[in-house]
């Protein structure tokens, strides 16, 4: 199985619980995503890796009725309910497509966007750099992307996951892991992949989410998104053991914890002729 796909599968088995386990996270992370995108009335957005629409719904409130948001996920799960979410709002300026953003000119053959939003995903992908290009290319000339990744976890949540990998050791390894294929640990790493695959003028901002965790919602917190794929190795009839001996042995009822997030923005080069909304 190849990485796109095997990520695909993790994030489609938790779709169901993504975002919904009582510790808001990537809500406010995509909505800080569309304000550092600075989208204007009457745009077109495409939301790579959408996701259940952390993003896409905050941008397609952006661009108005007039605009145009396309989210864009290989996850079926996700895209179900991002779709869900876009009726639950009554937007009719936005959908959602299934497709790797790599292959989104053979999607869109045609478009080109005033904005790429690549939200949380590029850490994801096996050759982000093939990633940026493409997003990149479906810009319009003056077009912006903008990508948000998780910087290095602070103390307290390097805490948290390493009592966590402690407590879940008997029952499988890596326990609070995830999956990233390339960590794009710096601001630097971040900055010169995307100036180096066809854009200019980088901007790079780091802003803090405090997340608050209680003992009781740790176990459904892990599985509600990627850092699941290091729990699934444990068998379904030992879920209810691994977790009494998860919250047993932490010594904390609530764990509040910093998560620094790396905001990046990028223009393609060239003049960008702005439609009057």
């Amino acid at each position: 199985m190849d990485a796109k796909t095997y990520m695909a599968g993790v994030f489609d088995r938790a779709s169901g619980t993504y975002e919904r386990v009582g510790v808001p996270f990537f809500g406010p992370v995509g909505a800080e995503l569309v304000r550092q995108a600075g989208l204007r009335r009457g745009e077109s957005v495409l939301d790579a890796g959408c996701g259940t629409g952390a993003s896409l719904i905050p941008a397609a409130r952006a661009v108005g009725p007039l605009g145009l948001v396309v989210g864009l996920d290989l996850a079926p799960g996700m895209l179900a309910v991002a779709n869900a979410e876009i009726e639950r709002h009554g937007l009719s300026n936005a959908t959602v497509l299934s497709g790797d953003v790599e292959q989104a000119s053979i999607l869109l053959p045609a478009a080109r966007f005033d904005t790429v939003l690549a939200g949380m995903m590029l850490y994801f992908l096996p050759d982000p750099a093939a990633a940026v290009r493409a997003m990149a290319g479906l810009l319009r000339p003056g077009g912006r992307l903008a990508a948000s990744l998780l910087a290095q976890p602070s103390p307290a949540e390097a805490d948290l996951l390493g009592q966590v990998a402690l407590a879940l050791a008997p029952f499988t390894t890596g326990a609070g892991g995830a999956p990233f294929t390339h960590r794009l640990n710096t601001e630097r790493e971040l900055a010169d992949l995307l100036s180096g695959n066809g854009l200019a003028g980088v901007r790079c901002e780091e802003v803090v989410f405090e997340v608050s965790v209680e003992r009781g919602q740790v176990w459904d917190w892990l599985w509600s998104a990627a850092r699941r794929a290091s729990l699934e190795s444990i068998p379904r009839e030992r879920h209810a053991a691994a977790r009494a001996a998860l919250e047993s042995s932490l010594p904390e009822e609530v764990y509040v914890l910093p998560r620094t997030v790396r905001f990046a923005t990028a223009v393609r080069p060239g003049s960008l002729l702005r439609r009057r909304p």
